[in-house]
Order: C-alpha cells, then sequence, then structure tokens
C-alpha cells in the first residue's frame, strides 16, 4: 500500500517546475545490459545523471563509459555495504587513488545494510563506512549514503566523523525516513534523492514538507534489477517520480490552506 495516493493519469508535471531537467541522481549506469548504447542514447535525449559505482568491477566500467557522457556525468566511487566484508586495503587505497585521478567525482554509495555480513555496531560495515565519509571529508566531495536498517546509527557516525552545517554533504539515496531523520540530516547540509519507493511510506510523505524544495533531487537507482531497462523507460520512471513529488506536494499545500 502506497503512504500517499497516486496522482490521476491526467496530472501532469508543471512546466515551471525548475527541480526537473532529466538529472537522475542516482544511477547504475554499468549494471544494465548494454551499457554503452544505452548511454551514448540517453546522452542524445539530454539525461543527465551521477553515475555510481560501488565495487572495483563496477568503478572500471563507468570509466570506460565516462567519455561517452562527457559533460553529463558526475562519477559516483564507493564501496556499498554489501562488499565490506570481502574488502582489502588495496582496494581501499585504490578508491581514494581513483578520487583523486576525478575531482568531480561524488564518494559511494556506502553506509549501513542489515542484510549484509558485518552489520553490527563495531563492525566491518560500520568502519568501512566511516572511512569513506572521512575521505568524502577529507577530499570535501558529497557523499552518497546507503541505508537499510538503523538511519539514526548513520546519522550517528556522520554526526562523529564532523559533518555539520559547513563541513560536508550527505545524500540520502532513495530517502524515504521519517520527520526525526529529515530534521538531523537537514542540520548536516544533507540532500535528499527520492525514488518512487520513497512515496511507499507514510511516515516519509508526512515529512516531505519539512524538506526545502532546494535540497531534493530525483532518481531511478536502476541496475540489473530494472525492468526493460531502455532509454525511455528509464526517463519516464523519473518523470514519474517527479510527478508523483509535485502531487504529494500540491495535496500537502491543499491541506495547510
Amino acid at each position: 500500500m502506497t503512504g500517499s495516493p497516486l496522482p490521476p493519469k491526467s496530472f501532469r508535471i508543471s512546466k515551471k517546475n525548475n527541480l526537473f531537467d532529466l538529472l537522475d541522481f542516482h544511477i547504475h549506469i554499468a549494471r544494465l545490459p548494454r551499457p554503452e548504447e544505452i548511454s551514448r542514447a540517453l546522452v542524445r535525449r539530454g539525461y543527465k545523471a551521477v553515475l555510481v559505482a560501488c565495487e572495483p568491477w563496477e568503478w572500471e566500467r563507468i570509466e570506460a563509459l565516462l567519455p561517452l557522457w562527457k559533460d553529463s556525468a558526475i562519477p559516483c566511487f564507493g564501496i556499498h555495504p554489501m562488499i565490506a566484508a570481502n574488502l582489502n586495503r588495496e582496494e581501499l587505497a585504490a578508491l581514494r587513488s581513483l578520487l583523486h585521478k576525478y575531482p568531480q567525482a561524488f564518494v559511494g554509495e556506502c553506509g549501513l545494510d542489515k542484510r549484509f555480513p558485518g552489520y553490527a555496531p563495531g563492525e566491518i560495515q560500520e568502519s568501512v563506512f566511516q572511512t569513506q565519509a572521512e575521505m568524502a571529508l577529507e577530499m570535501q566531495r558529497p557523499l552518497m549514503l546507503h541505508s537499510v536498517g538503523d538511519s539514526r546509527r548513520l546519522l550517528k557516525i556522520l554526526e562523529g566523523a564532523g559533518f555539520s552545517p559547513t563541513c560536508g554533504q550527505p545524500i540520502f539515496h532513495r530517502f524515504s525516513g521519517d520527520a526525526e531523520i529529515v530534521k538531523r540530516a537537514l542540520a548536516l547540509n544533507a540532500l535528499f534523492s527520492l525514488h518512487l519507493d520513497s512515496f511507499r511510506k507514510k511516515s516519509f510523505c508526512r515529512a516531505l514538507p519539512l524538506i526545502p524544495a532546494e535540497r531534493i533531487r530525483f532518481e531511478t537507482d536502476a541496475d540489473e534489477s530494472f525492468l526493460m531497462p531502455s532509454p525511455e523507460a528509464l526517463e519516464s520512471n523519473l518523470q514519474e517520480c517527479v510527478r508523483r513529488f509535485e502531487w504529494l506536494k500540491m495535496e500537502r499545500d491543499s491541506e495547510n490552506l
């Protein structure tokens, strides 16, 4: 069951909405079938994206794709919690070198995930995440976050690492948190990247009015599990995310009249 009513099919995205210009803030383009072909087609359509790579083989594929995207993409290199338990020092060193090679790159996606080994407090996921958070602060890069489980614990790690209103910028990928999470994240200068699944949680839908419009982004989070990964489907998915955001915002604004 969705957290908010779906907008009617007749509801259209406002032409005045400057939040949306085909910017996909989180896509795993290297995990899609025929990534070169899809990349070329998306660039022709004016699509812009943050290209996320969260394990070493994916870093290499994103590097190979970047020339196709030119100025239409920002790379994002990191270590996902799903592989944290198998990480070695050489891979962390390789990540640091890659981030130095691409000064425009974001760090991540990284964070905590209860579905994978090493999730408990003090275990390897926490250590690998903290290392990347410190890299992001040191290099003054945005930090793409992954959180499945305890977002409050993730926030506590960010706060302890030194993130603040004037230091660092975390990005809450596929965000669906409640009002408490929103308020604490805003205090860390966070951005909130919304996915279609974000709107399934009632607590998120209630918290959405707390987020300033300039802190909101939209994403497909498309990877190998994305159904029918054509350029048209990706564009449609992103547009539908914006449409649901605008509908929910309109509903909340009318409730406050």
